[in-house]
């Protein structure tokens, strides 16, 4: 019987090499000269290829060693490792990816915020509310509250460099 991750890591490989092979049947429009870096299907094929890449390696990861007979246990560990503080049994993080999601692309995106700006946004609050759980309990919020700050700015500045400069997209 397949697993969750083994069904889920075949559906993001099938669905990822779907994209790469519509991309490749895209016009590249060489009769008009276009950049080959600009080319119709470029940024699709290659998030195709790593959203394949990764639903292999989401397929083919093992079980954890908590979930492994003990013969099977290779690192000779009496106990298992903890398990951590969250992740798929926790909805919340998907509502709020959702809703961070739906809120940049809706909201942010477009309604005249440089979309350095936007993304700078849509970081800083993704990194610090996902961490927010974490962060409370550690006492660490304020450090948390720079760290993303300062990851935001940098992604949100190399993301608009990338767009802008190698794919040359004009970004609003």
């Amino acid at each position: 019987m397949l697993s969750a991750d083994r069904l889920f890591g075949l559906f993001w490989t099938v669905l990822g090499a779907a994209i790469v092979f519509e991309s490749w049947r895209m016009d590249r429009l060489e009769q008009q000269h276009i950049n080959p870096w600009t080319v119709p299907g470029l940024v699709p094929g290659l998030l195709g290829i790593v959203l394949a890449l990764f639903g292999v390696v989401l397929a083919a990861r093992r079980a954890p060693p908590s979930e492994m007979p003990v013969e099977q246990d290779l690192l000779g560990l009496e106990e298992p490792p903890p398990e951590p503080t969250h992740g798929t049994d926790e909805p919340w993080r998907i509502a709020l990816s959702l809703l961070l999601c739906l809120g940049f692309a809706g909201g942010l995106v477009g309604s005249g915020l440089p979309f350095w700006a936007a993304a700078f946004v849509f970081l800083f609050l993704a990194i610090l509310l996902f961490e927010w759980p974490d962060r409370r309990a550690a006492g660490t919020l304020a450090r948390g509250a720079a760290q993303a700050a300062l990851i935001a700015a940098v992604a949100a500045a190399l993301v608009t460099l990338v767009f802008q400069e190698v794919f040359l997209v004009r970004l609003p």
